[in-house]
């Protein structure tokens, strides 16, 4: 029981951003509340790539918290080492368009986030099959 709440903790990271994006931007929206706070002046910056890069994870999150312990652990393996590569790819990208890159921030959360779902998708089902295989 204790490996499958810990199979649910990306699912509810996940929510938890993109739940904070909402509450953030109502926050600013509404004027006297957040104005000029520390959501307004980093909404931006990092609010909205996190929830950029959140809205494509949060169906593999959901995934993950039903498939077998070995395809969470395969993946927990690779998301070790992406997530620190797609968080310091999507911190060097400027926020707003520039000369030298043609996209801006939260696009390049967009596209981390396409990248990484996409590979941890692939991944996950191709160990869930070697694993059915196996048994």
């Amino acid at each position: 029981m204790k490996n499958k709440i810990i199979q649910f903790i990306p699912a509810i990271v996940a929510l938890v951003f993109v739940g904070f994006r909402y509450f953030s931007q109502w926050c600013i929206g509404e004027g006297h509340v957040c104005f000029r706070t520390f959501l307004d002046s980093t909404y931006l910056r990092t609010i909205y790539p996190l929830f950029s890069f959140s809205i494509f994870f949060l169906p593999v999150a959901v995934i993950l918290a039903f498939v077998p312990r070995s395809a969470f652990n395969a993946w927990l393996k690779f998301a070790v080492w992406m997530l620190p590569l797609a968080i310091i790819y999507i911190a060097m990208t400027p926020v707003w368009d520039s000369s030298w890159l043609p996209f801006a921030r939260d696009d390049a959360a967009r596209l981390a986030g396409q990248v990484f779902s996409g590979i941890s998708l692939v991944l996950i089902i191709w160990k869930w099959f070697t694993s059915r295989h196996t048994s």
